[in-house]
């Protein structure tokens, strides 16, 4: 079995000592490679830039020569049988949900950051101790004897999570059989019964559809902040979520936003811990593991996670809609559609889905592929099925079983729910083609008794010019526009006459008086979601 010790002498400078027992029954290489990402962030985050001082010594003290052969791949020459012993610094300073933090009042890991996954020896388990100036609160690594956490492979290493705090507020509600923990450090500004209650009648409902919960036990740690933040990460026996400012939590809407992304990472526990494309069944966190699917990954959880909390009662169907004009809203704002299908910048997370990217490059799969599951789940509705029944078929095919899909084969059991000719031209327009979803929700969504409205203000700017600013900066340019012919985003509005002509800063420093032709085009505009009659697909929808 792989020992690994985990300490941290001095909380002050955030650095943990990590050493690492490898015993070698035959001689030979071995490799130990750092992941360069991690489950739930489709992007290298490279944590070998947080190591230093690595060496290798043999059981007998003796120092063991090693070379990198890549930026996270360390490498050594095993000529004995016996014991060595691998130790190096891993810097804990970046306080999110993925990463890992060290100060007077915690230690909080990702073990995915810190751990090397050892490569060239028989495949053992991995054992750990954590020597730690904090008490343990919680660790997610599945197994525990003592001081002792252990897994059986890599993968649970890369799925775990440990933090150790001075205080903790520990909350824990129970369904049946199961046992939910709620692990909070930071300040607590809301209620505790209010907020517990939120989360069993989400997990209830999730529950019920699913047929079954993936675990016995799940926790949800959260790091309430000082500062402003939002983040969460899935995990297989639990989530770790970071908010702030923490006294926001006072108000409605910022409680509401972190039950949100609580019920968004809880459906995280089926479809992604479980529920998992072909390419990244096992992970390979050695190098990019490209998937068109990160729209099923991550849209339909973002549908999902939301849609649960309208399902168990949490929020009201007006305060439903407020969340989704939001999307609907930023989503026709880009037009990353016209360039890209939503496979393809599935595919292109590795590239650029966690920042800013080139203007209109690519569709976000996270909002852009919540709206497309929204209309999946209209289509079915309308034939009497749901989306939630299609998750329940993918999570008894692929995720309990633990068999990856491909985007045919989730996409089948889509078919066997509706007209396979309807379906199929859904696929084409949406899925493979470069198509607005937004023409398809406004003629589809008045199946659930809702329309959606366009509504064109008075705003010259905006509407007539095509061009959304924010303190007179231009940060965005229709392409349909004339403006977007003309002008740069980035560039600064310093005047607009009453006859339309404009007086353009440029970052170069030059400055243009441009005046812009008028078109018969309107541009950019607000979008409003209305209830109508209650509807009987509305009702089969909600429940």
């Amino acid at each position: 079995m792989f020992q690994y010790q985990i300490s941290c002498k001095n909380l002050a400078s955030q650095y943990l000592q990590i050493h690492l027992q490898i015993p070698v029954t035959f001689p030979g290489k071995v490799k130990l490679q750092l992941p360069i990402w991690r489950a739930g962030r489709y992007f290298p985050s490279n944590y070998a830039q947080n190591i230093r001082n690595f060496s290798v010594r043999f059981e007998d003290q003796s120092i063991i020569p090693f070379y990198k052969k890549d930026k996270s791949l360390w490498v050594f020459e095993a000529e004995k049988l016996g014991k060595y012993e691998v130790s190096y610094e891993f810097f804990a300073g970046n306080m999110d949900a993925g990463s890992a933090w060290v100060d007077e009042q915690q230690v909080y890991l990702n073990l995915v950051n810190c751990c090397m996954e050892v490569f060239g020896t028989r495949p053992f388990g991995y054992q750990f101790k954590f020597k730690l100036p904090h008490r343990i609160r919680v660790c997610t690594l599945p197994e525990k004897n003592g001081d002792l956490y252990y897994a059986s492979n890599f993968q649970e290493v890369a799925d775990s999570t440990l933090l150790a705090s001075k205080e903790i507020t520990h909350w824990k509600f129970s369904i049946e059989n199961l046992l939910f923990h709620c692990w909070i450090h930071g300040e607590i500004h809301f209620d505790q019964k209010n907020f517990l209650d939120s989360l069993k009648k989400i997990a209830i409902s999730m529950i019920r559809d699913f047929g079954e919960f993936p675990e016995k036990e799940y926790h949800f740690i959260l790091e309430l902040l000082p500062y402003e933040h939002y983040h969460g990460v899935e995990h297989r026996r639990g989530t770790v979520i970071t908010y702030g400012a923490a006294e926001t939590l006072k108000q409605k809407n910022h409680l509401l936003q972190l039950i949100g992304v609580c019920s968004h990472e809880l459906y995280h526990a089926w479809n992604v811990c479980r529920i998992r494309p072909k390419a990244i069944l096992p992970y390979d966190f050695s190098k990019e593991n490209y998937t068109i699917d990160g729209w099923i990954l991550e849209g339909i959880t973002s549908y999902m996670g939301d849609l649960y909390l309208l399902k168990a009662g949490v929020i009201s169907l007006a305060e439903y809609l407020e969340k989704l004009q939001k999307t609907i809203q930023r989503v026709s704002e880009d037009f990353g559609w016209r360039n890209s299908s939503i496979l393809d910048s599935s595919f292109d997370t590795w590239v650029d889905g966690y920042h800013q990217s080139a203007p209109d490059r690519k569709q976000n799969i996270y909002a852009n592929g919540a709206l497309i599951a929204l209309a999946i789940d209209l289509k079915l509705t309308s034939q009497g099925s749901s989306l939630s029944e299609i998750m329940k078929k993918a999570w008894i095919r692929f995720g309990k079983n633990n068999r990856g899909y491909s985007s045919h084969s989730f996409w089948r059991i889509v078919a066997k729910e509706t007209q396979i000719l309807e379906v199929e031209g859904f696929y084409n327009q949406y899925i493979t083609g470069k198509n607005s979803i937004l023409p398809f929700l406004m003629e589809n969504l008045p199946i659930i008794g809702i329309e959606l409205k366009e509504n064109f203000g008075n705003d010259s700017i905006r509407n007539e010019m095509g061009i959304l600013q924010k303190e007179s900066i231009i940060k965005k340019i229709h392409p349909d526009s004339f403006a977007y012919q003309i002008l740069m985003i980035g560039d600064k509005i310093s005047s607009l006459s009453k006859d339309g002509a404009l007086e353009i800063s440029r970052i170069n420093g030059s400055t243009h008086h441009i005046r812009i032709k008028k078109s018969n085009l309107r541009f950019f505009p607000d979008y409003q979601l209305l209830i109508e009659d209650p509807t009987p697909e509305r009702e089969h929808w909600m429940s």
